[in-house]
């Protein structure tokens, strides 16, 4: 595994050399706002079957955008998680599976948040880096944000780049490119944007948890978990790094065998960061129980992984896949009870 803290200029060769995956089959796309209308960004994007089996996690770019590709099944559950808001799900129907004959189609989904009642804000704002900013590169970046705003993403991906060309030491017109980029498909250019960026103020939690969004999207998953345990330790109070840090081990040990000592050591670490989650929220993020239940599923402890997805249905009585979760309990409970 990586080492749990990483320059992002390490991971970022470990990007721009790994093969891309292609993506075919059915696709879904989607934006997830508050209830003001304002896109919610680092959000915990879940996708499962129709029976509960989970597919993939994703998280949102800084517009709220996310995507899932390579899909083959005709029914799925979308889920979203964040800390500051009441949990969501919507469900996407395709006309078929996909087959050697028949092409992929697309959904488009929007998913509105709730924020949670009477419930402090988990997650701490961002610190704002203050620069001398010359009055024509700040009136660029500005015209950018309203374009993307304005959801005309090639105009503004021109207004920033406009920006960083009068100033090239423009933090945040860097960043806001880098997001840019990522919303269009083009991820190695938001990588180097969001380099760019980090160069110029590497104290951002925000600049890695980006990063590890993309890797996220591209399944890199273990240059995910780097990127987000630097997102961490640059903010430990942010309870979303640690959940983002902890699915990502998830996902990494699910590709490595079962007797592998990787595996296993992704899965302690994976545990630790999850706990960690939970704690730094007061226990209101209901998706830390979900990817607990993973982690214990994967090391052949059925009964603790029916108890955490029991807890999730607590958290969160109202989740559009309830039933498909109280089956995944009862399957676990059997094979709890089946050994010896």
């Amino acid at each position: 595994m990586l080492r749990r803290h990483a320059p992002l200029a390490l991971l970022c060769l470990l990007f721009f050399h790994s093969p891309a995956l292609a993506q075919q089959g059915h696709s879904v796309r989607g934006k997830v706002r508050d209830a003001a209308g304002n896109p919610v960004a680092r959000a915990i994007v879940d996708l499962q079957t129709g029976n509960g089996t989970p597919v993939g996690q994703t998280v949102t770019n800084n517009e709220g955008d996310f995507h899932f590709g390579d899909l083959r099944d005709s029914t799925y559950t979308v889920s979203v998680n964040s800390p500051d808001h009441q949990p969501a799900s919507e469900g996407v129907q395709f006309s078929q599976p996909v087959t050697d004959n028949t092409p992929g189609e697309t959904r488009t989904v929007e998913l509105m948040l709730a924020p949670r009642p009477s419930a402090a804000r988990l997650r701490p704002g961002r610190v704002a880096f203050a620069q001398d900013v010359p009055p024509e590169a700040r009136a660029a970046f500005e015209r950018g944000a309203k374009l993307s705003g304005a959801g005309k993403p090639g105009e503004a991906t021109a207004a920033f780049r406009e920006a960083v060309r009068l100033f090239p030491d423009y933090f945040d017109a860097h960043f806001a490119l880098g997001a840019e980029l990522e919303r269009a498909g083009d991820l190695g250019g938001a990588v180097a944007s969001f380099e760019s960026a980090r160069r110029i103020n590497p104290k951002d939690d925000a600049v890695y948890a980006s990063f590890g969004g993309v890797m996220m999207r591209q399944r890199k998953f273990a240059v995910a978990a780097a990127a987000y345990a630097e997102a961490a330790r640059l903010n430990a109070r942010d309870p979303l790094h640690a959940l983002l840090r902890g699915t990502a081990l998830v996902e990494h040990a699910t590709g490595l065998a079962p007797s592998a000592k990787e595996r296993r050591e992704a899965l302690d670490e994976a545990e630790r960061s999850l706990l960690r989650a939970s704690e730094l929220s007061g226990g209101r993020m209901p998706a830390a129980h979900q990817q607990l239940a993973r982690v214990y599923e994967r090391r052949g402890e059925p009964g603790r992984a029916a108890d955490e997805l029991e807890k999730y249905l607590r958290a969160n009585p109202g989740a559009k896949n309830a039933d498909a979760i109280r089956a995944a309990v009862r399957t676990l409970r059997a094979a709890a009870a089946a050994k010896p």
